[in-house]
């Protein structure tokens, strides 16, 4: 079991954030306190918790996207689990373009 940590920046709101970890329902239980903006991610060998923070709107020209720090800290998770769960949860956010 490992404990570690990531962060990343996503130019999303943390409204649509919260909407686009549906997927993840399937394989994991998930809990949201919007007050405290953390959700906790997890199944009997597994534990993320994420914390949301906003950042200021990030403007290119007259386009402004909304901004959002996200902080992940897995708990008592082996390397395979953590590795599925960043697969999972990239697909619940890759988006259609070209």
């Amino acid at each position: 079991m490992m404990q570690s940590r990531a962060s990343r920046t996503m130019t999303i709101s943390q409204a649509e954030f919260l909407r686009s970890l549906s997927p993840l329902r399937r394989y994991y239980r998930i809990e949201i306190d919007e007050t405290a903006a953390a959700v906790d991610i997890f199944h009997p060998t597994f534990r993320a918790v994420l914390q949301l923070r906003l950042n200021k709107p990030l403007k290119i020209g007259s386009l402004s996207m909304p901004s959002l720090q996200v902080d992940f800290q897995f708990k008592d998770s082996d390397r395979d689990e953590v590795a599925k769960f960043w697969s999972r949860f990239d697909l619940c956010f890759r988006r259609g373009g070209g």
